[in-house]
């Protein structure tokens, strides 16, 4: 698999800019579909904005039913402009053929990184967020761990009734 088609990794997180949301009223410029469609391009981000997602994967992941529903809104999403920018630029392959059939290229994606960027934690978060889970495993442990069977509770002699 080379590093163009891998698959985005569990430990990417999306940063979606508030500014443009909130200051600049970004959603006045998106319906839901395109806002959908943004993020789901998203899930495929590397460092420079860009992605190279299948139109099958994001047919999947959009809950399309054909390829041509994600060309439609790749395409109406292409057009809308923000403060001047557009919010994802679409490189286009050329279509090949190949003994009379097309082969369809992957396309390259450059989405606008003034609105969604990729995050990637300090690596000081990861070591926190390990040590807090470790303690919540210890305290989880010494609250509802499983007992020991051979181990006698100090207060069983009052608890037990002789008959």
């Amino acid at each position: 698999m080379s590093p163009r088609t891998k698959p985005p990794t569990g430990n990417l997180y999306l940063q979606i800019w508030r500014d443009p949301i909130y200051v600049d009223l970004l959603f006045s410029h998106v319906n839901a579909q395109q806002w959908q469609t943004l993020t789901a391009l998203a899930v495929f981000i590397n460092n420079k904005g860009e992605c190279y997602p299948s139109l099958s994967k994001l047919k999947q992941i959009l809950g399309l039913n054909s390829v041509a529903s994600v060309s439609r809104r790749i395409l109406s999403l292409e057009k809308v402009r923000f403060k001047g920018a557009p919010l994802i630029t679409v490189f286009r392959k050329n279509k090949k053929v190949k003994k009379g059939k097309l082969i369809y290229s992957n396309n390259t994606y450059r989405i606008n990184q003034q609105i969604i960027t990729i995050f990637a934690p300090h690596p000081s978060l990861s070591i926190d967020r390990q040590l807090q889970m470790e303690e919540f495993e210890q305290r989880k442990a010494k609250l509802f761990g499983p007992v020991n069977a051979g181990e006698q509770r100090i207060d069983d002699e009052l608890t037990r009734r002789s008959f």
